[in-house]
C-alpha cells in the first residue's frame, strides 16, 4: 500500500478517535479539524521532502532533512497550541493534552514508516 493511503487511512482513524473523545472531554470541532489538517499536511511535506533527500547524493542530507523538519514540527505545534489556548479559554489542559497526543501520535507514525522503508 502506498504511504499515501496509509497516512490518508491514519488521519482519518486519529480524527475519529479524536472526535469519539470529543464527547466526553468538550473539545471543540474546530480544534480538531485544524490539527487534523496541520499533522496530515506536515506529513505530506515531510514524506515528500526525506523522499527527495533519500535520492540526494550527499548521505548526510536524509538526516539534516529530517532533523530540521522535525524540529520546525515541534515549534509550529508549540506556537498553535499557544494560539489555540489562547482563543479558546475553556478547557485548557484538554486541548493541551489532544494537541501534544496529535504530535505523538504523527511523530510515531512517520518514525515507523521511515524506520520499514529504511530496513528493506
Amino acid at each position: 500500500m502506498k504511504d499515501e493511503v496509509k497516512l490518508i487511512i491514519f488521519s482519518v482513524a486519529i480524527f475519529a478517535a479524536a472526535y469519539a473523545s470529543s464527547f466526553l472531554f468538550d473539545l471543540p470541532l474546530v480544534l480538531l479539524l485544524l490539527l487534523s489538517f496541520y499533522f496530515t499536511g506536515f506529513t505530506f511535506v515531510l514524506n515528500a521532502r526525506l523522499q527527495k533527500a533519500l535520492n540526494d547524493e550527499n548521505k548526510n542530507k536524509f538526516t539534516q532533512v529530517f532533523m530540521g523538519l522535525t524540529g520546525i514540527k515541534i515549534l509550529s505545534s508549540l506556537i498553535l497550541l499557544v494560539c489555540f489556548l489562547y482563543m479558546f479559554k475553556a478547557n485548557k489542559l484538554h486541548m493541551g493534552i489532544c494537541t501534544m497526543s496529535y504530535y505523538m501520535l504523527y511523530t510515531v507514525f512517520e518514525v515507523a514508516l521511515w524506520r520499514k522503508k529504511l530496513s528493506t
